[in-house]
């Protein structure tokens, strides 16, 4: 066991955890992000030993493969309700004036849900959300057809996390052993990566945990580019191919509601050669504005964020390991490559230089943070300002002032990370 594992076993008891025993339950190539599943072993797990049999019959019982669907239909129709484990997403319709959820771990789709569920829980409106969901079957009394019904929905939280106690237990770690312990909770071997390829892995964490970071990765396939963004936070919206709207993004004047850029803390768009945008020019102009103020006007209607913007792309890479294209931006759509565009953007992280994702890649042993408790841990050091406060005081520069902010920012941003104990820093 390395000393930074076994550091985490000593210094994090309660939040540890042991990859062996994720290893364990075969769940990897399912769908699930690894919040989910770490929640699931730690659930199951005391004093370092995993109850497999109560675990496997949890899932047996709440996390059912697909091939059970029609198991779960009989249930339905013979007047029993069922609870399951599993991502809830809602859509609108309007033919109809009324909500069509899904659910898509195990396949159903046509469900019902009441509408004040669905406005006190807004994200179910752009994205797949984790949680309990409690299912009945009802016949509609005006059309005498069948239906399903979502009775409940509480989406999957972490225990109340104490930021104080993560911060004070920084001082048992060297620089190394703190940045090789996140990695490793990000699901990465430290020991795969030279100590350069670590700060661009956790330059991925930056968005997240800090507000309005925005930066483009651009980077062959199978370098791990999506990964952390879909199966890290809940508080993270990935979009990877499909359609792109102005509304979707900032504010929809239809129905006069939010954007998802107004209920995430990042809006990460994944392989973004594939993804059509209905107005360009109208999204690129909408997201010059909020990039650089954080404002975004939208017809008569004026709103601010604070989510932070990821644009992910695959390029071609030579023999060398370089770009081949000189203008490494050239793959964008044309629209993005836009000098007003770009200069908006805090960096530009050089994916080009991390080997691609293999099975010896990826940690498998030794102590961990559980994802689900590393997520609300960025998710509560986004809210400190005395950090950037700290950049600020020692910083001097009298370059061109877009550059520097960008430097504060991602300096702060690796700040959080890698010295948490700002009070300790030198």
């Amino acid at each position: 066991m390395s000393e930074w594992s076994a550091k985490v076993r000593e210094y994090f008891p309660d939040v540890a955890l042991n990859k062996a025993s994720v290893e364990k339950i075969g769940l990897s190539d399912k769908p699930i992000p690894s919040y989910v599943v770490d929640w699931l072993v730690s659930r199951y797990s005391a004093e370092d030993e995993l109850d497999i049999n109560a675990l496997n019959t949890f899932i047996a019982k709440y996390l059912p493969d697909k091939t059970r669907k029609e198991e779960i239909k009989h249930r339905l129709m013979e007047g029993g309700k069922v609870k399951l484990l599993d991502s809830l997403k809602v859509a609108v319709n309007l033919a109809k004036g009324e909500y069509d959820a899904e659910l898509s771990a195990i396949g159903f789709t046509g469900l019902k849900i009441p509408p004040g569920m669905v406005k006190a829980n807004p994200t179910l409106l752009y994205s797949d959300v984790w949680g309990q969901v409690e299912l009945s079957y009802r016949i509609n009394e005006e059309t005498s057809r069948g239906e399903v019904w979502v009775e409940n929905f509480n989406i999957m939280q972490t225990g109340e996390v104490d930021l104080d106690y993560i911060i004070d237990q920084r001082k048992y770690f060297t620089l190394e052993e703190w940045s090789d312990m996140l990695i490793a909770s990000m699901g990465y071997d430290p020991e795969y990566y030279s100590f350069e390829q670590k700060i661009y892995m956790l330059l991925r964490l930056v968005p997240i945990v800090h507000p309005r970071v925005s930066i483009m990765e651009l980077a062959p396939k199978g370098t791990g580019k999506s990964t952390v963004f879909s199966k890290l936070s809940r508080y993270v919206w990935l979009i990877s191919g499909g359609r792109v709207t102005r509304a979707k993004l900032f504010y929809d004047m239809n129905r006069k509601t939010e954007g998802i850029i107004a209920f995430y803390d990042v809006v990460v768009l994944d392989e973004v050669q594939t993804i059509k945008f209905t107005d360009p020019g109208e999204i690129i102009g909408a997201l010059k504005g909020y990039l650089e103020s954080g404002e975004y006007r939208v017809m008569g209607h004026r709103g601010t964020a604070e989510s932070g913007f990821v644009i992910l792309a695959n390029i071609q890479i030579g023999s060398d390991g370089f770009p081949v294209n000189k203008f490494i931006l050239q793959e964008l759509p044309d629209f993005m490559q836009e000098t007003a565009f770009i200069d908006r953007f805090n960096g530009i992280l050089p994916g080009w230089k991390l080997p691609r994702i293999e099975k010896k890649s990826l940690v498998s042993s030794g102590y961990v943070l559980r994802s689900d408790y590393l997520s609300e841990i960025l998710y509560l050091l986004r809210k400190k300002a005395e950090y950037g406060d700290f950049v600020k005081s020692h910083l001097y520069s009298t370059g061109d002032i877009r550059d520097v902010r960008s430097v504060e920012t991602i300096s702060t941003g690796l700040l959080k990370l890698l010295y948490p104990d700002i009070d300790d820093v030198s």
